[in-house]
């Protein structure tokens, strides 16, 4: 599949997603936007970056570069990061720490196992 087919096909998926959870949604219409989505909360509204991969488990993990031209995401720019993984069928939901390059998500990982389609991490 061609990588910005990916990346619109899983912000589509993501505010699909997000209202059956009870979330409004709303998304940019610059794609120069440091964030891919809005989620209007009980406790506000967060800016969502949303990446994808289709990366196979190596070594047991995926990992993924979530870094803006080189830097990573200032917390001022993106709250959260939703991360589509397409081989494991649904988005890790990160917050953004402003400082992460890398993320590398393991099958059967405690690290991220509460993040994975809890969209109640938003609140």
């Amino acid at each position: 599949m061609d990588i910005n087919i990916l990346g619109c096909t899983a912000e589509y998926r993501f505010a699909v997603m997000a209202m059956e959870q009870g979330f409004r949604v709303s998304m940019p219409l610059l794609d120069a936007s440091p964030y891919d989505a809005i989620v209007e909360t009980p406790g506000g509204l967060k800016k969502i970056q949303i990446k994808s991969t289709t990366q196979k488990v190596k070594d047991n993990a995926i990992g993924l570069t979530i870094r803006r031209t080189g830097d990573p995401y200032s917390k001022d720019d993106v709250d959260f990061f939703a991360i589509w993984i397409d081989e494991f069928k649904g988005f890790y939901i990160v917050p953004n720490n402003g400082t992460q390059r890398r993320l590398k998500f393991t099958i059967n990982g405690k690290k991220y196992s509460n993040n994975f389609n809890n969209f109640d991490l938003l609140v």
